[in-house]
């Protein structure tokens, strides 16, 4: 039996506590490793936040969670390292809404090995923090043992003075190869935490210890190997909770469920109604049937004047990118344009060695959208100058971009925006404009007049770097597309707020599929609402097509499942044999489009590289140096996303049932050189009076908003007649309809 030394500061008279330790009911967190998803990184992942350190720089470990081995079931989660220079941590983290624990219990299953002992020098057993994952809270339960004794020893950090204080071997002579239960109760009032550890249902009191965060709720966790200095070991843990003490009548709550959106989209409900606001037949959402007809992607045209912006300035580098926006006044029909300057610094101090990442965020204005000027604001410094266009600049200090997995002195101040959006009907005027900014994880930044920026903080940490957010006004909440890694490639999570602020954990939602090529994979997404209808340029990535990145479009009713009926670029890359500007790799900057007469501009980044930054020969080229990344523009008639057309055969498209809402009927159509008719019927196909083909006059020309009309009626029913409406086409196509 292992032995117990006693440090407590109560009253020994506390120690009946011995013969009924507390449990936890779980309601915060609790961890089954039954539910985590293999190789899917970058989310709360069944409670596991951090397996391991992806991508990052360093020697690693062991980090994963077993299979065939565990406390109960056949999965826990497991860390090892064999020498100090190694890293090997786990982050365990409660979900974003879970409820507070008046009083903490928190209990876990631990043992350092299966079956050979190894050496543990300050190996950590448990270390509770705050959400911030940094803060401390209750208290640090450290190991340490050797091989040839086949124990260990718990040392306790606990608070009570500017820093922990270490109470050495509190518990010793426990077998490494055995599981312990450990219980910690957190008193509030007292600021103690209480300590039990054993055999499971044979737990005894250890000890009472001081908090190490009085007022703070222990909502994460670190365990294993967290540092390259000097710890060393292994460890495996499972049923691992955090909640309120538990009856005994009351049920323990389930584990946390697999970070999975389960979403699917329910079929609209009959009658649909058509109001004023366009529907587009980018899916089958409307669609009863077609006969002869037959749905088409159209790309954007790319304008003669492309590359419109160019990189000419030292904080522009070799690059102005994507991941902005460009808004246009409606009083003076100017154009506002936010471009991302990529202008990278070599690091970290004191070597200097890498090349990290760095970015502005800058404006451009213009006229008429093709002729820009960069204004000098004089807002930040660059270099020691402040003569510039920059309006989100890098920080030295509090503003430093690093991902989940780097350790903080790599970070450094990658500043630009991944979205900007303009919300002029905001009733706070500090936040007519926001940004989402890679600080932190992301965090938010606002603007009354889009020049000047404050940051609101961190936001979603459940992402990596191509993560932007967009509203649904349909729902009426936020929502962001970020980016994970599941299977090895790249794929796309779901996150979601009401206020903008406090977003719900990212759930995995989609990556490519079996229409796509074995090696394309979903780098970004640039989502937006146009009419009735969310929108989505896809970048993707072509492994085997050229190590490039093109846009793709994607549609969704519902912006948690999303519709690829489409696989062809929306927006083409140029042709690499002839070194366009925009060959290799594309991003938006234009989301939602800007809407110039009856078209819509779309503002993209092209780069005449590919994605490992290689010219057309192979070349490597000078990223600092040379000249790779402009902007050009695409345009598309309104509303031209995807036409139903028929040839000279003719074809019928006849809708689900609607009701009309108002009293004229209009259509965003190409019949020159053929006919574009319309009849309505009764839900059940029967044709209403009035309102047959014949009775239609017939459409021959090219027109975004032409009316439809009946030889003997003035109106369209009444608009609560449900109806079903066929279009007649022949060598005509129809792009968009709605009522006025």
């Amino acid at each position: 039996m292992y032995k117990v030394m006693h440090t407590s500061s109560l009253d020994t008279r506390r120690r009946s506590c011995d013969l009924v330790p507390p449990r936890s009911n779980a309601s915060v967190l609790h961890v089954d490793a039954e539910h985590y998803v293999d190789d899917l990184i970058g989310v709360n992942n069944a409670g596991v936040l951090w397996l391991g350190e992806p991508w990052a720089p360093g020697e690693f470990g062991v980090t994963e969670v077993t299979q065939g081995f565990a406390y109960a079931g056949r999965r826990a989660l497991h860390a090892a390292t064999t020498t100090v220079r190694q890293r090997a941590m786990i982050r365990l983290a409660a979900r974003g809404e879970a409820p507070a624990a008046a009083t903490q219990v928190i209990e876990f299953m631990f043992r350092p090995v299966r079956s050979r002992p190894v050496r543990l020098a300050d190996w950590i057993v448990y270390r509770g923090h705050a959400r911030d994952q940094t803060t401390p809270a209750a208290i640090g339960l450290i190991a340490h043992g050797g091989m040839r004794s086949g124990r260990y020893r718990i040392d306790v950090q606990e608070g009570g003075g500017r820093r922990p204080r270490v109470r050495t071997g509190v518990l010793t002579d426990l077998p490494q190869r055995r599981w312990t239960r450990f219980i910690l109760l957190r008193c509030p009032q007292a600021a103690t935490v209480q300590l039990w550890a054993g055999p499971p249902d044979r737990e005894r009191f250890v000890g009472s210890f001081v908090d190490l965060g009085r007022n703070v709720d222990a909502l994460t966790a670190r365990l294993g190997d967290d540092s390259s200095k000097g710890i060393v070991g292994s460890g495996y843990w499972d049923d691992f909770r955090i909640g309120g003490l538990r009856s005994r009548s009351a049920d323990l709550r389930a584990g946390e469920p697999a970070p999975i959106l389960r979403f699917r989209q329910p079929p609209p409900v009959e009658p649909i109604p058509v109001g004023k606001a366009r529907h587009l037949l980018v899916d089958k959402w409307l669609i009863h049937r077609m006969r002869g007809v037959r749905r088409r992607l159209h790309a954007v045209t790319k304008h003669p004047a492309n590359p419109l912006v160019v990189p000419e300035h030292p904080w522009e580098g070799g690059g102005v990118l994507g991941g902005g926006a460009v808004f246009r006044d409606e009083d003076t029909g100017g154009f506002r344009m936010y471009y991302k300057g990529w202008c990278p610094v070599f690091g970290p101090p004191p070597k200097q060695q890498r090349l990290l990442k760095r970015s502005v965020t800058a404006i451009a204005l213009s006229d008429d959208g093709i002729r820009w000027v960069k204004p000098k604001l004089n807002v930040h410094l660059f270099e020691g100058r402040r003569r510039n266009n920059i309006v989100i600049a890098p920080s030295d200090r509090d503003d430093r971009e690093h991902e989940l997995w780097e350790p903080a002195d790599v970070a450094i101040g990658a500043r630009a925006a991944n979205s900007i959006s303009y919300h002029p009907d905001e009733p706070d005027p500090e936040q007519r404009y926001r940004a989402l900014v890679r600080v932190q994880g992301f965090s938010l930044l606002t603007s009354p007049d889009g020049i000047h920026w404050s940051n609101r903080g961190s936001i979603i940490s459940q992402a990596y770097d191509s993560t932007t957010t967009a509203f649904d006004p349909v729902r009426g909440i936020h929502y962001a597309s970020t980016k994970l890694a599941y299977g090895g490639k790249r794929a796309r999570g779901y996150a979601e707020c009401a206020d903008g602020a406090r977003w719900s954990d990212t759930k995995y939602q989609f990556t490519v599929d079996h229409r796509d090529h074995s090696d394309d994979q979903i780098y970004g997404m640039d989502a937006f609402f146009y009419e009735t209808v969310h929108m989505c340029m896809l970048r993707m990535y072509h492994v085997d097509g050229g190590d490039r990145l093109d846009i793709q479009l994607a549609t969704a009713r519902d912006p948690r499942r999303w519709d690829r009926t489409f696989r062809e670029p929306f927006i083409l890359c140029g042709e690499r044999t002839r070194n366009e500007w925009d060959w290799g790799n594309q991003s938006m900057i234009s989301v939602p489009p800007v809407r110039v007469g009856d078209e819509l501009w779309f503002y993209y980044s092209g780069r005449n590289v590919d994605h490992h930054f290689r010219d057309p020969g192979g070349r490597q080229v000078n990223m600092m140096q040379d000249k790779w990344g402009r902007i050009g523009l695409g345009t598309l008639r309104v509303d031209g996303f995807v036409s139903a057309g028929a040839g000279r055969r003719g074809g019928v498209l006849e809708t689900k049932t609607l009701v009309l809402q108002h009293r004229r009927l209009r259509l965003n159509a190409d019949a020159r050189g053929g006919e574009l008719r319309v009849a309505l019927t009764d839900p059940e196909g029967k044709p209403l009076p009035g309102f047959s083909a014949q009775d239609c006059l017939p459409l021959t020309r090219d027109g975004v908003r032409q009316q439809v009309r009946f030889r003997n009626r003035k109106a369209l029913p009444g608009t609560n007649v449900p109806v079903r409406v066929a279009f007649h086409l022949r060598d005509a196509r129809l792009y968009a309809f709605w009522t006025e």
